[in-house]
Parts: structure tokens; C-alpha cells; sequence
């Protein structure tokens, strides 16, 4: 019970990153078209759910490393879910190393003080979104499989 219960959190909290990850893909044409003003206030007004997602990284990474342990004996779901769980840290890294420094930058860029090569960093924002979608699919498909390897045999 306590193994399908961290198993179905981290399904359903890495579907929550996979749909955050794929509205980003999705607005990523039209903020690429806005210029600097606008792309300011939609980056820091319009979209600032930042540190809220960390409300659902951190449970979404527990409850994978909670559920890859207690599978440990279950070849094929131990490693679906150390695959998924992988893939949750290495979103949250990506996160920490490269995206929050650029919310840090942009947080403090008004259409005035915004450095010149202001597109290139836009770019590399979108561009470390698309790698945590990627992450976010792989390991949202993993996680899922994973629950359909281990099926636990009925008493007789």
C-alpha cells in the first residue's frame, strides 16, 4: 500500500512537471516574438510560479526515491523508477544551475537596464526548458511503466 502510494505521488507529480514543462514549449514561440518590455512583465508578472514548483519538485523527487528503494528487489519497476527519479533530479539540477540564475537576472531587468544580448539569455531560458520536456517525458513514462511491472499477485 505505502509502495503504490509513493508510486502514484510520483506519477501524478511528475505529471504536473511534464504539464508545466509543456506550457513552456508551448508559449515559447509567442514570448520569443515579444519585445523587451513585454517579455519582461509577461516573464515576471505573468508567469511567476517559480518557487511555487518546488512545492512539487521536491515531493515529486522524495516520493521516487521513496518508491525506487521500496522496489529494490523488483528488477523491472526498480529500474523504471530509478530511471524517473533520475530524471526528476536532473530537471531539478538543471533548474538550480542554469534556469534560476536567468529568473534571478530577468527579475531584475527593467526595459532600461536589460543587458544587450538580452535574446541570447531569453533563448537559453527556453532552450533549458526544452531539456527538462524531454526529461519530464522520459521519466513520466518510466514512472508509468514502472507501475505496470510489478503486479503483485493475488492470494489464493
Amino acid at each position: 500500500m505505502v509502495l503504490r502510494l509513493f508510486q502514484v505521488l510520483a506519477v501524478v507529480l511528475m505529471g504536473v512537471q511534464l504539464g508545466v514543462s509543456y506550457a513552456h514549449f508551448m508559449q515559447m514561440p509567442g514570448k520569443l516574438a515579444l519585445p523587451l518590455d513585454c517579455y519582461i512583465l509577461v516573464q515576471n508578472q505573468v508567469i511567476s510560479y517559480r518557487v511555487k514548483l518546488a512545492f512539487i519538485e521536491i515531493p515529486s523527487i522524495v516520493s521516487a526515491i521513496a518508491a525506487t528503494i521500496l522496489l529494490r528487489n523488483q528488477r523491472r519497476a526498480f529500474w523504471l523508477t530509478l530511471l524517473g527519479a533520475i530524471c526528476m533530479i536532473a530537471m531539478w539540477m538543471i533548474w538550480a544551475i542554469w534556469i534560476q540564475p536567468i529568473n534571478q537576472q530577468i527579475d531584475g531587468w527593467t526595459a532600461t537596464t536589460a543587458p544587450t544580448n538580452w535574446s541570447d539569455i531569453r533563448y537559453q531560458w527556453h532552450f533549458y526548458h526544452l531539456i527538462r520536456l524531454v526529461l519530464a517525458a522520459i521519466g513520466m513514462s518510466a514512472l508509468t511503466f514502472s507501475l505496470f511491472s510489478n503486479r503483485v499477485k493475488p492470494v489464493s
